[in-house]
């Protein structure tokens, strides 16, 4: 699946710092169903707040669809008290293709809402974004030029007009202005200027202030320390955040996603040979704790994927360095879907393009090479025995499979699922405050929904719907799970710009 241009003005954006749910890859993506529609969404939120979201929406069969509606659904208020929606209005040249925008008006945690009607019905879809302000429009040269000349001009009129009220104004139509009155003129002239001068000054002020406090507002990651210390002969991993409004209860609680209070990864920096998918638990709301599998020394960085219950979405970012090999594990301590590769990458460099897993299984790489940044579809896999014939996958926490992408800086980091790269849990959230399953103080009502999760029918193809933000040298790690086993494949890709 290849999406068309309009979608690469969506996707194509990069910003090499934590985005709330990723790492330098803000957009949102969705693949599944509306309804009776099988639909994909791109959303570019908007680097400020208030700001306007694009939204690609792409019906796969859009024979008899009449219109599609987005509109934006602000955590606390639900879908009763959003805003009406907005139609998207049809591509052209691209069938089934649909674009809208929308104001996003508040920070915090969204559901775009996509609705699809036609003569199979209606149907619709939560989309769940973190709406924060990450950057900051610049005045355009031109536009600066513009506004210095209508200030000076400004204040050369005030002045001017100050003059005449005090001069010619006061003078009878067709008289010569007395000399005395001249004076006066010149002189509230002059206690005009400097008066003038301090408004000017006085606005500088102001607008330097208004500046600061939009810097203050800008999103910025959770504050965390890791570590890895001994805990009876055991090496635990703890992250803490060091938030003090977090440490102070003063935000939402963490829910569980895919049944887990937290998704925690860790990379070996420079070759990116190591890498570890793990499930720390929670002794207290700041902290997360894991055992460590058998990792070799070096630095790793260290990315924790959490969703509070206001369907908010997090990733913290930290790193920590082994001086070396961990020899006594936590191995024992490990849950189940906890998973760790030690591996070299194979080098994508067509479609075709193998990764080994052992005892005859392969991960093949089924996308186009080279990768076009912007361009959704490109990550879809299938897994194949010695023979070549495809093998089904089994559920993995809830889903098909899970993707891991980083480039090779670490200025990208994404968590994704063949639905997506939305949460789950986020979308849980939205649906229970739609219900109104909440307690008096707000708290989610999650009691089992959150941790019993439909899985799929199995599948030989898995489509992670992705698009890279931006060039550069990228690691994807793919988990399948097979024949019982949760495996991993890693796979280099390099992704070159849009000509």
């Amino acid at each position: 699946m290849r999406l068309a241009t309009p979608l690469r003005c969506v996707a194509a954006l990069s910003l090499g710092v934590v985005l709330a749910a990723h790492v330098g890859s803000p957009d949102a993506f969705y693949s599944g169903k509306a309804g009776p529609y099988s639909i994909d969404v791109a959303v570019r939120p908007p680097t400020v707040v208030p700001g306007i979201a694009e939204v690609y929406v792409l019906v796969h069969d859009p024979a008899g669809v009449g219109h599609v509606v987005v509109r934006p659904v602000f955590w606390r208020a639900g879908t009763k008290g959003a805003p009406a929606g907005d139609d998207a209005k049809p591509v052209d040249g691209v069938r089934g293709a649909y674009l809208g925008q929308l104001w996003l008006m508040t920070s915090g945690a969204y559901a775009v809402n996509v609705t699809v009607s036609g003569d199979a019905g209606t149907g619709s879809v939560d989309v769940p974004i973190a709406a924060v302000a990450t950057g900051q429009l610049p005045l355009g040269t031109g536009l600066k030029v513009l506004l210095g000349v209508l200030g000076m001009l400004l204040i050369a009129g005030l002045v001017a007009a100050v003059h005449s009220a005090v001069g010619e104004s006061l003078v009878p139509p067709g008289e010569k202005i007395p000399p005395t009155r001249l004076r006066h003129a010149d002189m509230a002239t002059i206690i005009a200027m400097p008066v003038v001068g301090i408004i000017v000054f006085s606005g500088f002020r102001w607008w330097g202030a208004e500046a600061a406090r939009y810097q203050r507002t800008l999103y910025r990651p959770v504050a965390t320390s890791t570590a890895v210390r001994d805990s009876a002969g055991i090496p635990m991993l703890t992250m803490s955040i060091t938030d003090s409004t977090w440490r102070a209860g003063r935000t939402s609680p963490v829910m569980p996603d895919h049944g887990k209070l937290a998704h925690l990864f860790l990379a070996r920096t420079g070759s990116l040979d190591v890498f570890a998918h793990l499930h720390p638990s929670m002794p207290d709301r700041a902290t997360l704790a894991t055992p460590l599998p058998a990792l070799p020394a070096g630095t790793y960085r260290v990315y924790a994927d959490i969703v509070q219950e206001t369907g908010f979405q997090r990733t913290l970012v930290d790193s920590i360095t082994l001086p070396a090999p961990l020899r006594r594990t936590g191995e024992g301590r490990l849950g189940p879907d906890d998973t760790w590769f030690t591996a070299p990458a194979t080098k994508v460099e067509r479609s075709g393009a193998e990764s080994s897993l052992g005892d005859g299984l392969a991960v093949r790489w089924l996308g186009s090479s080279p990768v076009t940044v912007g361009t959704v579809g490109v990550l879809l896999f299938g897994l194949h025995d010695a023979y070549g014939r495809p093998v089904h996958v089994e559920p993995f926490l809830g889903m098909l499979g899970h993707a891991v992408v980083m480039r090779r800086d670490g200025g990208v980091f994404v968590h994704l699922h063949p639905s997506g790269t939305q949460s789950t849990a986020s979308q849980l959230a939205f649906a229970l405050r739609d219900r109104g399953d909440t307690t008096s103080d707000g708290r989610l009502q999650l009691d089992s929904a959150a941790m019993n999760m439909a899985a799929p029918a199995s599948l030989e193809e898995i489509r992670f719907p992705y698009a890279f933000p931006s060039p550069g040298e990228y690691r994807v790690w793919v988990q399948l799970r097979a024949d019982g086993r949760v495996r991993t494949a890693a796979f280099d890709i390099d992704a070159v710009a849009a000509r």
